[in-house]
């Protein structure tokens, strides 16, 4: 049947009056579920559980916190950009797999920039760089003649490929001349304990993860990725103080909606999301898990996004990890 630009016309205007029915009176719903990547204990999960926690005091509705682990956190997006679009599943995330793994892994079935919403960053945390006490370093300095002379000898644990722990592992091992060897976990706490028992030489972890191994020394720090110490372990010095000035810095995590979700319930819960982040009680909670708390805008999210979008493809080809799609 040929469809006439009337019935064109008539069939837009129909899509516009169902997409224009949502209001902000919509939301919430009678239970919201923040879905995310990593396993239970992770850095972005401790987050991701203070905001979800606040946000059901505020509202007096369940919102919980699904981990889906696997696949690099690509699991946890294959999920959630299937909707529903109601506004009651959101994908809480750090950058992997939203700008890392669709470039470096084959099979990624989703696409970030078409099928999610950035809402708003919850919050931004360092990592430290590690090492098993076994290694016998205490400084880059010390680590970095052996790694030179030794590439293949040495090994580091993150949570999967194109994550940051990965990433910055290689660039790490590509700024000193070498190589090392990459021995991939399903879960952070899994990536950090291999180093505490010394089967893995170094690993750079979020800061909440391995703080309480710092605390009692089963972990020699050698760096922090932030631009400034830490003001509670002042003694670790900065990536670029140890003369390692590329490695990047503190990292997001962030919440997104499904795309089709309509704008008004967007914008409500946006703004809900912001002003709970924006309480005293909740920065006191986020900072308690080795956070900065955010709460910028969606516009400001996607800045960053972008930012990053232009960044890591040049990183990511001569560290030749880009694959041909």
């Amino acid at each position: 049947m040929q469809i006439t630009g009337a019935v064109k016309a008539a069939l837009l205007a129909a899509a516009i009056t169902v997409g224009g029915g949502a209001s902000a009176q919509d939301w919430p719903p009678r239970q919201t579920t923040i879905v995310i990547g990593f396993g239970p204990g992770s850095a972005a999960d401790l987050l991701a559980r203070v905001v979800a926690e606040a946000m059901q005091k505020k509202h007096g509705r369940p919102f919980l916190v699904e981990n889906k682990a696997g696949a690099g956190g690509n699991i946890s997006v294959d999920a959630v950009v299937k909707g529903p679009f109601d506004g009651s599943v959101l994908l809480a995330s750090i950058f992997a797999p939203i700008i890392i793994n669709p470039l470096t892994m084959q099979g990624v079935k989703y696409d970030p920039w078409t099928q999610l919403v950035p809402l708003t960053v919850m919050g931004t945390t360092p990592s430290v760089l590690v090492a098993s006490k076994k290694l016998g370093v205490k400084t880059i300095a010390e680590f970095r003649p052996l790694l030179k002379a030794n590439p293949g000898k040495y090994s580091f644990s993150s949570v999967g490929a194109g994550s940051i722990g990965h990433l910055s592992m290689e660039m790490l091992a590509d700024q000193m001349g070498s190589k090392m060897v990459h021995v991939p976990f399903r879960a952070t706490p899994e990536s950090l304990n291999a180093v505490v028992r010394g089967d893995v030489d170094v690993a750079t972890v979020a800061l909440g993860i391995v703080a309480p191994q710092l605390e009692a020394g089963e972990l020699v720090p050698l760096a922090i990725t932030s631009a400034k110490r830490w003001p509670g372990f002042p003694n670790i010095p900065t990536v670029a103080e140890a003369g390692i000035p590329d490695l990047p810095v503190d990292a997001w995590c962030g919440l997104f909606a499904p795309a089709g979700v309509p704008q008004p319930i967007l914008d409500k819960l946006t703004a809900e999301l912001r002003a709970v982040i924006a309480q005293p009680d909740v920065q006191a909670r986020i900072v308690n898990v080795f956070y900065n708390p955010s709460g910028n805008s969606p516009a400001e999210f996607a800045a960053i996004l972008q930012k990053e979008r232009e960044l890591w493809p040049p990183i990511l080809s001569k560290l030749e990890l880009l694959v041909k799609k």
